[in-house]
């Protein structure tokens, strides 16, 4: 079931919803503009969920980004990107993983998935934008290493992906992972954002940057 709400009640440019996809439960999230009626999809992991998701709205997606290379973050993207005729930005660091998409598939018991083309690599992109809404793009390597973050600090909201959960952070056992990038990370570009910030993980519930960092057991806040 797709959840939906305000970025922050105060601020109501920027609405979030989210669209659980896949075997793993992963947060397929929509960004929407409500003063343009533009948005972006973040992390599609299959397409069809989000497809039907969209139909229902009144809004126009004009691109697909994506926070890592993971199969259950990027599988559907191919088709909604050709469905829907937008752009795919992802940080080419994680090309590893998109190349080999197909065959992760296969190992995990997925449907056949595409591999996606890139129109946009984002490692070194510092700001996105769409509508009236500016992102800052924050390199996080750990979990993979080109995983970035988004973060809309009009709003108070950061996409994390898989860097940090509730109660929890991403897991560094897969291949060119490191818990000491990913500690890195949460401690310079998670940890120095500002405690109310609402943070969208790439599974499970919502969390902040303040709770995580007085609470998580794995990281904790120097």
């Amino acid at each position: 079931m797709a959840l939906s709400g305000w970025a922050n009640k105060n601020r109501k440019m920027l609405k979030v919803h989210t669209v659980p996809v896949t075997p793993f439960m992963q947060n397929c999230t929509v960004l929407e503009c409500t003063e343009t009626k533009q948005a972006v999809v973040c992390d599609c992991g299959d397409a069809q969920p989000v497809l039907k998701f969209i139909a229902q709205l009144d809004f126009e997606v004009v691109a697909v980004w994506a926070t890592h290379g993971h199969l259950d973050h990027i599988g559907g993207t191919a088709e909604l990107v050709e469905e829907l005729k937008v752009p795919f930005f992802f940080p080419q660091q994680d090309d590893f993983l998109r190349t080999t998409l197909p065959e992760h598939a296969r190992n995990y018991g997925f449907p056949a998935v595409r591999v996606p083309e890139v129109t946009t690599n984002i490692d070194n992109i510092k700001e996105l934008s769409f509508g009236n809404v500016k992102v800052e793009v924050r390199n996080c390597p750990g979990h993979t290493p080109g995983h970035v973050v988004f973060y809309c600090a009009d709003a108070d909201i950061v996409i994390a992906g898989d860097v940090m959960f509730n109660g929890s952070i991403g897991r560094t056992d897969f291949p060119r992972g490191s818990f000491s990038q990913l500690e890195q990370s949460i401690q310079e570009e998670m940890y120095s954002l500002p405690h109310k910030t609402v943070v969208h993980c790439g599974h499970g519930p919502t969390t902040t940057i303040g709770h995580e960092a007085k609470t998580n057991p794995f990281v904790k806040a120097k």
